[in-house]
């Protein structure tokens, strides 16, 4: 008798720690998923494996096979080995299925019985000042254009460059991104406001977001999506971010890609410049470096909500380094693209 008291005890605490703790899920779902542009399809998000580098392309659809929570969504890759493969939400948009593909085209996670439902908290996932950290993302725009897959396909500054009418030999500003713990990478789109820059700003962020110099198409997808979310107005998010970028530019791990344009670096000696210049070698965890084969095309820097810009570079990485780390260059050599042909 003591010992199935004691088993059901056992059981019900069990139950009660696994029910007491958030859980990520997936859920079967249809549809299409129509790229925008091109992203990685891994067949591992949390580890970041591709073991064939495949790639989505813009505007091809692809068959829903469900959504993850996380702001993933499986979808069937044809040509990929395997052809099951995950990508993130806002690669692309999702129509027609079932409730999980209405939320992957919206970004949010579709409810799940009791379980975290992101729709159904208030709208707390488009409310302005409710972030709780940051991700800014810059391009290496040689790599970007040369070597993602679409990337130069009505892409005016990427087709400049190749021309050799646009030289760029810095880091550029992809989007400095707010984020939301509780929604993934489903937080933005806060508010309908337009974007409105002055004369002055245009010509202040176009060297570090050279789009800019041509259209204005990419920059009013990251006001909508990531400017709105923060009390700033358009000018001064936009001047905000490439501040952000010159900061990480200017650093040692900065110059060290800079001064190695047209060859490569080691992610050894970049991570090793990165722990000289904060005193920590935690804060390998906070910078992404993202490739295209061996070719950098992106860095992500994970920043916290009351980041300090215009000091050290510990400073804007702040006291409590975090991030999931990873990134997606499995090398330690990683080719820098010049600028060009």
């Amino acid at each position: 008798m003591r010992l199935a008291l004691r088993t059901a005890l056992q059981t019900a605490l069990l139950s009660l720690a696994c029910c007491a703790l958030p859980s990520a899920w997936a859920a079967p779902a249809s549809g299409t998923f129509t790229a925008s542009r091109a992203c990685e399809a891994f067949q591992s998000f949390r580890k970041s494996t591709n073991p064939d580098g495949a790639k989505l392309s813009p505007g091809t659809g692809y068959t829903i096979l469900e959504t993850h929570d996380a702001g993933w969504t499986r979808v069937q890759v044809p040509g990929a080995r395997p052809s099951e493969r995950w990508v993130q939400n806002d690669c692309g948009s999702a129509g027609g299925g079932s409730e999980a593909s209405a939320a992957a085209k919206s970004g949010r996670a579709p409810a799940k019985g009791n379980g975290p439902s992101i729709s159904g908290r208030g709208g707390m996932c488009s409310t302005a000042n409710e972030y709780d950290s940051f991700v800014l993302a810059m391009s290496w725009q040689p790599g970007f254009c040369e070597w993602t897959a679409g990337g130069k396909r009505g892409k005016p500054e990427c087709e400049a460059m190749e021309s050799g009418k646009l030289k760029v030999s810095n880091l550029t500003l992809h989007g400095l991104w707010p984020n939301r713990q509780q929604c993934g990478i489903s937080y933005g789109n806060c508010s309908t406001a337009p974007m409105n820059l002055s004369k002055e700003t245009i010509a202040y962020i176009g060297p570090w977001m050279p789009n800019f110099l041509y259209e204005k198409d990419f920059g009013e997808h990251e006001w909508r999506k990531h400017g709105t979310c923060q009390a700033m107005n358009p000018d001064a998010y936009f001047r905000r971010a490439v501040d952000l970028v010159k900061q990480f530019n200017d650093s040692g791990a900065g110059q060290y890609i800079r001064q190695n344009i047209g060859g490569s670096i080691s992610k050894r000696a970049f991570y090793d410049k990165l722990k000289a210049e904060t005193g920590s070698d935690a804060y390998r965890d906070s910078v992404k470096l993202m490739c295209s084969g061996q070719y950098l095309t992106e860095i992500q820097v994970k920043l916290p909500r009351d980041y300090q810009a215009g000091g050290s570079l510990k400073q804007l990485l702040g006291d409590q380094p975090g991030g999931s780390g990873g990134g997606t260059c499995r090398a330690d050599e990683i080719r820098i693209e010049a600028s060009g042909r």
